[in-house]
């Protein structure tokens, strides 16, 4: 820590454009140097020697290019070996929440037949005052749930400002109102994470400790994009490691973004962040949250999950941390469309040796109380199912799945609100949402036997 902190202040000078073009120029030359290149004939690659060079292309991006101080403006250089070496000293496992609710998370290693955490939830999505606990409580009833990942507090007819007293009350209590979800459905111990809209400093500081969050629980980091760090940051990590808790690191990793134009940059970019995190913050865990920043297209969605499979391996096959990724979908609740979306990502995921899985989040988190538990369930149910195909059957099932709603990208459908799908009395999906579950868990099972079928066919001729 001491030696980041040096560095933030006696850095080389850099305009934070310059910094971001020598980012996407050195991303450009890695790509062609390592013969990195994306397969539109598989979603998931079949080349692991491709992520291995992805691997070692995010080594040599952050070798040259360093890490950015918003605050000083200054670039920290780091070398080759500091790298290599943070992620030689990174944790193997990790128990988070507490007693019946205990869920002891290691890394998974791309292989055998460990399940990832299922970390359900709205996962940052807008959620009203009102059904905030309701909400909660559709995740916390579904035992594969292993941690929960809570909604962003939507409290827009109240005075709310990123800081201030005002900011550290709804932190307060968004915390209380999830503890309570979880209390409601007999899980008090369940393993949450701090409610995703805490963004102030002195508010995040405020619900790490016992009182509010406990030893099981995890604090959550979402650092700036585009290898940058910041004062805030660091000081929200020397906290938690002097009280002793469990944090996430969480970034937001873009496709078409400033330093990024295409999906093998945006691999070695995602890789690059996850060695950041083990550099500048070693977290107990690392989360990807992948999206897109242009229109919505089938060809650009394909290339954001394949850059997101392929740096998940890469991350896997090097033991690099603790890590996963964010499930996040275009269309809503309660629709076949969102069904396969979470399907298809959470099949890649697995296969490419994601120990964490959360979400599923809908509408790309854009409209309040649009979420819901089945959802969550649902991607649990896929998970096991994943778990014992291999990657080649993975690829053909996620392809046959995207091609359901392929056609929907750009004008999804939206699904419907919390309390049109859920009887918010007994808080139980309505037999609409569960036809749209049963059906979307049929049509996978099916896909796969035919598979089988017409290749068992082709031996016997």
């Amino acid at each position: 820590m001491q030696y980041i902190i040096d560095s933030l202040q006696n850095g080389e000078k850099m305009p934070v454009s310059e910094h971001e073009a020598l980012i996407y120029e050195a991303g450009l030359e890695l790509v062609e140097d390592y013969e990195i290149f994306f397969d539109h004939e598989n979603l998931i690659p079949t080349d692991e020697s491709m992520a291995q060079n992805v691997y070692e292309a995010a080594i040599d991006l952050l070798e040259t290019v360093g890490f950015y101080s918003v605050d000083t403006k200054k670039v920290i250089n780091i070398s080759r070996e500091q790298i290599i070496r943070s992620t030689q000293n990174t944790r193997n496992y990790l128990n988070l929440g507490e007693g019946i609710d205990k869920f002891s998370l290691s890394i998974r290693n791309d292989s055998g037949t460990k399940l990832p955490l299922i970390m359900g939830g709205p996962n940052a999505s807008p959620v009203t005052t009102e059904l905030y606990t309701p909400i909660h409580r559709s995740y916390a009833k579904f035992k594969d749930i292993g941690a929960l990942a809570p909604a962003s507090l939507d409290a827009s007819d109240s005075i709310l400002s990123n800081k201030g007293p005002v900011n550290l009350f709804h932190a307060r209590q968004a915390v209380e109102l999830v503890k309570q979800a979880c209390a409601l459905e007999g899980r008090p111990d369940l393993c949450i994470v701090t409610p995703p809209h805490i963004e102030d400093p002195i508010a995040a500081v405020s619900v790490a400790n016992p009182r509010f969050m406990g030893s099981g629980d995890l604090q959550e980091i979402i650092p700036h994009l585009d290898l940058k760090v910041n004062f805030d940051e660091l000081s929200r990590v020397y906290h938690y490691r002097m009280t002793g808790s469990n944090y996430l690191c969480s970034p937001m990793v873009l496709l078409g973004g400033i330093t990024t134009s295409s999906p093998e940059q945006s691999s070695i970019e995602m890789v690059a962040e996850a060695l950041k995190a083990q550099v500048i913050y070693d977290p107990s865990a690392f989360v990807k949250y992948p999206t897109q920043v242009e229109t919505a297209s089938p060809g650009r969605s394909l290339e954001m999950l394949w850059a997101s499979f392929l740096a998940s391996m890469a991350l896997s096959q090097n033991k690099v941390c603790l890590h996963g990724s964010v499930v996040s979908n275009s269309a809503g609740p309660c629709t076949e469309m969102m069904m396969y979306e979470t399907a298809v990502q959470t099949i890649g995921y697995v296969a490419c040796g994601c120990d964490i899985i959360s979400g599923p989040v809908s509408n790309h988190g854009s409209i309040p109380d649009h979420v819901a538990g089945l959802d969550a369930h649902f991607m649990a149910e896929v998970a096991r199912f994943a778990i014992d195909l291999s990657k080649k059957d993975a690829n053909y099932l996620c392809l046959e799945l995207f091609s359901k709603y392929q056609d929907m990208i750009s004008h999804p459908d939206i699904g419907k609100s919390f309390v049109d799908c859920y009887d918010l009395d007994k808080i139980e999906p309505t037999s609409e949402y569960m036809e749209i579950y049963e059906k979307a868990i049929d049509e996978i099972h099916q896909t796969m036997h035919q598979k089988y079928v017409r290749g068992s066919r082709r031996i016997r001729r």
